[in-house]
């Protein structure tokens, strides 16, 4: 009976062992087709929990890097989205800093996650808040004298800051500054708040949440009882020199603060310089000038009052005729220009252009190196250095004919041979350059004839 208890033993055994080797064997089998393999991804926390009206104030993004492992077939095509990274918030006290885990799991199943770095992560939450901070306004410089500043306005008279606890309860005022710089008139600007802390240091509002960042200041400025500012106007008298004219006239400055009795000030407009005598005057000048006030007003400063009388000469246009005159001609060549004459529109002062002598406008061709040939030459005109103004040039262009200049026969020799013609020449345009023309018939008055003789061929 023992022996049987053992043999049923021994085989229970066996088969144990067989079955654990043939599993090992099988895990063997199966890792050699799909082996175990590991990999690192990088995946983003999610924040959750968060209590309302609060901020994350640190950390305000995190990423952890996730190892796992699982079959080669399995992590073909595994990503980070196939994991999700929770920290949860619900149980964080408001401004301490508090230690909390990081729950990794895989979305995939087959894949074991061994270890994610980091595994915690240390979170500060501050409560959100909102507060009004006072805008405080700094005024530089004053009024002009003469001139009463009235109480500024500021809008909006204090800006809502919205943020975490610790930075807006850090802030003490929001302040713009305005410079006067002896402004006469109402001042008037929109400017940009820069904000102080406790401690008097300008701070930074990046992170924080304005309600505007924009502030309006209004300075009321007005003219004190008994001051006004009246603007100034010169007094022109006379002409200016023939051919000239008055341009322009400018006062500096334009205007002038003068006091007295508010009744009296009321019925002026304006007040005016003392006489300024331009006659004769061909060129622009300066004046230092003195008011003429109403009896009981005077000037508030003694600043000088200077005009500045802006003279010029008359300017218009003139036409001119001119013969064209040919420069720059070979010897060896004549030139036929058409036309011979040029129109010139000249423009400037008007003095100028009706004293001008007929040699000081001059226009001319220039045919430097011209051969034979047909050619258009651009006219070239000549004025003083007087403020004269080309405007316009008619023909733009000069047609000219180049041909080479025929030379006269000086003598003619004892054995020339002179046929029973005759030979004219028309005395009425005779001159050395005259060509000599043959003809078959006997011509009237002013005709030479010349016989076949020696003698008279020598003569001519």
């Amino acid at each position: 009976m023992i022996q049987k208890v053992r043999s049923f033993l021994s085989n229970i055994f066996t088969f144990l062992v067989s079955l654990v080797l043939a599993f090992l064997i099988w895990i063997v089998a199966v890792q050699a087709n799909d082996p175990i393999r590991q990999e690192i991804l990088p995946v983003s926390v999610q924040f959750v929990g968060q209590p309302p009206d609060s901020v994350l104030v640190e950390p305000t993004s995190l990423t952890v890097q996730v190892r796992f492992e699982g079959p080669l077939s399995q992590l073909t095509d595994v990503t980070s989205k196939d994991f999700t990274a929770v920290v949860d918030l619900s149980n964080v006290s408001l401004g301490t800093p508090t230690t909390v885990p990081i729950e990794v799991q895989s979305k995939k199943t087959g894949l074991t996650i061994l270890f994610t770095s980091p595994d915690t992560v240390d979170v500060t939450i501050e409560k959100l808040v909102s507060v009004d901070i006072p805008v405080v306004l700094d005024i530089r410089g004053s009024v002009a004298s003469g001139h009463t500043q009235g109480e500024a306005l500021i809008d909006p008279q204090a800006i809502t800051v919205s943020g975490t606890e610790s930075q807006v309860n850090s802030l003490d005022s929001a302040r713009v500054t305005v410079f006067l710089n002896n402004v006469k008139e109402t001042k008037v600007e929109t400017l940009q708040p820069i904000f102080y802390d406790r401690l008097g240091r300008v701070t930074s509002v990046s992170n924080l949440i304005l309600s505007t960042n924009q502030v309006t200041v209004t300075i009321p400025v007005s003219e004190s009882a008994g001051f006004a500012e009246k603007t100034i106007v010169p007094n022109i008298v006379g002409t200016p020199a023939d051919g000239y004219r008055l341009l322009s006239v400018q006062v500096n400055p334009e205007t002038v603060l003068i006091q007295g009795r508010q009744t009296q000030l009321n019925l002026l407009s304006r007040v005016q310089t003392e006489p300024i005598d331009i006659t004769g005057l061909a060129e622009p000048t300066q004046f230092q000038v003195s008011l003429e006030l109403p009896e009981g007003i005077t000037r508030d400063s003694l600043e000088p009052i200077v005009v500045d009388v802006d003279i010029a000469p008359i300017l218009t246009t003139a036409i001119y005729s001119r013969a064209v005159v040919v420069q720059g001609l070979d010897e060896n060549f004549e030139a036929t220009i058409v036309p011979k004459e040029v129109r010139v529109v000249l423009y400037g002062p008007e003095l100028v252009l009706n004293t001008l002598a007929d040699e000081e406008i001059q226009v001319t061709i220039d045919l430097f190196g011209l051969d034979s040939g047909v050619y258009t030459v651009a006219p070239v005109v000549t004025v003083p250095d007087r403020g004269i103004e080309i405007r316009t040039i008619d023909p733009p262009l000069i047609n000219v004919s180049m041909t080479p200049v025929v030379t006269p026969t000086e003598d003619i020799t004892n054995t020339a041979v002179l046929p029973y013609n005759t030979i004219t020449i028309d005395t009425t345009t005779l001159n050395p350059e005259t060509a000599v023309q043959n003809t078959q018939t006997n011509q009237p008055s002013h005709t030479w004839v010349a016989k076949q003789d020696k003698q008279k061929n020598n003569e001519l």
